[in-house]
């Protein structure tokens, strides 16, 4: 019996001890969080954040920011403790100038092991019965303590003390928000009752912001939430019972913009009603014209702010906006005009969206922008045409992947101004230091809310740009030249020996020559006794590398210098009429050219001297030449072909001797005879190819092919455009409906593009080889264009209008 009450006792004793374990106080991380925690990291593994954090270029642009520089000095004690559980970590304002942190973990023995470092100093102090430790490390300073198994470290001694008299963090809306589950390895909570606002002054956001942070090598992304409280006037609560649509605003918002906010609505009325509650104001009554639009958004670029209104129905919008607009101008095709109520929209969207005087309107498809000057509202026209907009680059591609596709809310920031976005979550010091940091590799960041019942979602994303992504989508405006006078026929390049670049060269309806330098610099203007005849040629007659400008009117050769010069002996007048365009002979591409003239039946060559060559010995045609002359070399062979009205090829040698004999004739239609392979290819009227040999024999093919058709080759490359089918070398390209200019191809840096131009939406098509749209195109133009190319960049020359001319880099 004594053994048996032995054992008894025993067994109590063990119970109880494992009683008093169990009933041990363990405290809850969350609630030693510092009462003025201006941002909140709940970190699930800390080493993995330590190391995601030294390779994440983004945050190593802000290594020496005082805010972050605890986390980035290898000597803090941050850097020597291994917690085995959550922690958290928390950055307090102490001051303008100075911020503190605060980690808590779990207590484990691995925590912090200091016999293993040097340089280190620990000493004991008390504070209010409870032990705490100041370490130094190095010269780093922190103060620790254990309370309730729960270890606390803080840079300042103040912060630790108000922590152990539980002067923390017990804000109702913060709890709620911390008790959210996240499977992230960081999640920041960070309070949004003073975020700042588009014009710099700080407004009650939300109460708290939860944020699930992903920290890759060229990224970071973010997912969350944002709470508000009913019982405070709180903005992000102005989007209650409204149903967030999709996000236009980046097809309208130039890409040399700085930041832009985008705002989503499915009742206009009710959401200005909400925005005058917040603000304390009476309504302002402009449901008539946000009746009928369903997104409205502020941009801001270098000279001005641009208010734009996204309609759901243009007819209806147009209709409430006429009484208050007047017709002033146009570009591009874009009516211009003044607006009348100049504020209407800044204090109906403010504090949302950015103030501006609203003085002009422009319509670019269902966009109503509102712009403060007319400069503006063209430079909106001029990005919008030539899709030099945001949608329209590779990196907005990439980051709108990472976010929703409608919100209530979208901020866009651009380069520099990502870091002016993120300082507003520190104090006034880190701020600046925020804002002089460069993020040139990150050209995007956006912010997206979408407002759900009582709170909204968050996405994040800011992403470095993709290298070659970059290089192939890039097409931007260089230049912009207005005349005076309409133009007359297309500009072409001109070769500049002195730059190496290229100069443009123009005529205008008064005859008059114009050059200028690529940059829209005029260099000299000539006049000219009559309109030039087909396209002007590039020669180096002096074969010395210096490019003159060789072209026939209806009377006159004439050869001018780079300078506007006629060199001599020309020019050459005719008394018989020029009847095409001049053509140019190189035979053996040593510069010793034939400037052909066609006068109806008649062909003379001249030589660089201005001399009639005398031996070329052809004797003329008996019916009127109703295409240029040209010349084809196979071989060995040179090859001079001329079409005749009355159906003849005559096909001849270099000094005007029947060369190939043709038996059949042709009823020749505006396509030049060319060359495909080793045959002569001749498109007729009546939608024949006809293929001739060079012993002349002629094969004919049928073509179902429409009136529009066109046919044109340059070395092994082919390309045809029967109405809207574009094949290039037999590829198939379904371009959409519309009238297209001729397919024309050119050989820029090594590489051949095709170009057409549709001219009732005004848009040039860019094609390489293969078939392959270019990124960036169709860009804006209502003309044939002209490519060529500059060191690596390579260039596309077109009309504007009647009297502009635009070039673009790609």
């Amino acid at each position: 019996m004594k053994g048996f009450k032995f054992i008894l006792i025993n067994i109590a004793s063990i119970l109880l001890w494992s009683c008093g374990e169990n009933t041990s106080k363990k405290g809850v991380i969350e609630d030693f969080i510092p009462k003025d925690a201006s941002v909140v990291f709940k970190v699930s593994n800390f080493e993995t954040l330590q190391k995601d954090l030294s390779n994440n270029a983004i945050i190593n642009n802000y290594k020496k920011v005082s805010a972050y520089k605890f986390l980035s000095e290898k000597a803090t004690l941050l850097r020597h403790l291994k917690p085995e559980e959550a922690s958290i970590i928390a950055i307090s304002e102490q001051n303008d100038s100075t911020a503190s942190y605060t980690f808590i973990t779990r207590e484990s023995p691995k925590l912090f092991i200091a016999d293993s470092l040097k340089n280190t100093s620990i000493e004991t102090l008390a504070y209010n019965d409870i032990s705490m430790q100041r370490i130094i490390i190095e010269d780093k300073t922190a103060f620790t303590t254990t309370i309730d198994s729960v270890f606390v470290a803080s840079s300042s001694q103040k912060v630790l003390q108000d922590i152990i008299e539980k002067k923390t963090l017990k804000d109702p809306v913060f709890k709620k928000v911390a008790s959210i589950k996240s499977n992230a390895e960081v999640e920041m909570i960070l309070p949004a009752t003073a975020l700042k606002n588009t014009d710099s002054s700080k407004l009650n956001f939300a109460s708290w912001v939860t944020l699930d942070i992903a920290v890759l090598p060229d990224a970071i992304t973010a997912t969350g939430v944002a709470l508000a409280r009913d019982t405070v006037p709180q903005l992000i609560n102005v989007f209650k019972g409204q149903i967030p649509q999709k996000n236009n605003l980046a097809q309208i918002t130039p890409t040399d913009y700085k930041w832009a906010t985008s705002i989503t609505y499915s009742n206009a009325e009710a959401l200005t009603k909400s925005i005058n509650t917040f603000k304390k104001d009476s309504l302002n009554q402009i449901s008539s014209i946000i009746g009928s639009t369903n997104e409205a958004g502020s941009v801001v670029l270098e000279k001005g702010v641009v208010i734009a209104l996204k309609s759901i129905d243009a007819t209806l919008t147009q209709d409430a906006l006429a009484p208050f607009i007047t017709e002033t101008s146009s570009l591009r095709e874009v009516t211009i005009y003044s607006f009348s109520e100049t504020d209407l929209f800044s204090e109906a969207f403010s504090p949302l969206l950015n103030h501006t005087e609203a003085n002009y309107m422009i319509q670019l498809d269902d966009f109503f922008v509102f712009t403060p000057t007319e400069d503006i509202a063209n430079q909106c026209i001029i990005a919008f045409k030539n899709k030099d907009v945001l949608s329209e680059t590779s990196y907005y591609q990439d980051s709108k992947t990472y976010i929703g596709e409608s919100s209530s809310m979208l901020l866009y920031r651009s380069k520099e101004h990502i870091s002016d976005g993120l300082s507003m979550f520190f104090n006034s010091k880190n701020e600046q230091q925020i804002k002089n940091k460069s993020l040139s590799k990150y050209p995007l960041a956006l912010l997206q809310f979408s407002y759900d019942r009582d709170f909204a979602h968050i996405n994040l994303v800011c992403k470095e740009a993709s290298t070659s992504k970059q290089v192939s989508a890039a097409v931007s405006q260089e230049t912009s030249i207005t005349l005076e006078n309409e133009i007359l026929g297309n500009p072409q390049f001109f070769s500049n020996h002195r730059t190496n670049s290229k100069d443009i060269v123009v005529q205008d309806v008064t005859n008059t020559l114009h050059l200028f330098a690529i940059n829209g610099r005029s260099l000299w203007t000539k006049k000219l006794d009559k309109p030039i005849l087909g396209e002007i040629n590039e020669v180096d007659i002096l074969r010395n590398g210096k490019k003159q400008l060789a072209f026939t009117t209806a009377s006159t050769l004439y050869v001018v210098d780079r300078n506007g010069k006629d060199v001599a002996p020309f020019p050459i007048k005719f008394k018989d009429e020029v009847t095409q365009p001049l053509s140019v002979f190189d035979y053996d591409n040593n510069r010793k050219y034939r400037f052909v003239i066609t006068q109806d039946k008649d062909v003379l060559l001249y030589n660089s001297e201005g001399k009639l060559v005398k031996g070329f010995g052809f004797n003329g045609t008996k019916s009127s030449i109703v295409q240029p002359p040209k010349h084809i070399r196979m071989g060995n062979k040179d090859y001079i072909i001329i079409a005749e009205e009355n159906g003849k090829l005559t096909i001849l040698s270099r000094v005007g001797k029947n060369r190939v004999t043709v038996t059949k004739t042709f009823s020749f239609s505006k396509i030049p005879v060319t060359r495909e392979g080793s045959n002569f290819v001749v498109i007729t009227k009546d939608n024949k190819k006809a293929s001739i040999n060079q012993n002349g024999k002629v094969s004919f093919q049928n073509l179902n092919i429409s009136p529009s058709y066109w046919f044109t080759t340059k070395g092994s490359i082919k390309a045809t455009l029967d109405d809207n089918l574009l094949r290039i070398n037999g590829k198939l390209v379904e371009l959409p409906f519309g009238i297209y200019t001729n397919p024309q191809l050119f050989l820029a840096n090594r590489t051949t593009y095709i170009s057409v131009t549709e001219t009732q939406e005004n848009k040039v098509y860019v094609y390489d080889k293969t078939g392959r749209l270019l990124s960036g195109f169709p860009i804006y133009g209502i003309s044939e264009s002209a490519i060529s190319s500059v060191k690596n960049k390579s260039l596309v020359l077109t009309k504007a209008n009647d009297k502009e001319i635009i070039v673009y880099g790609f």
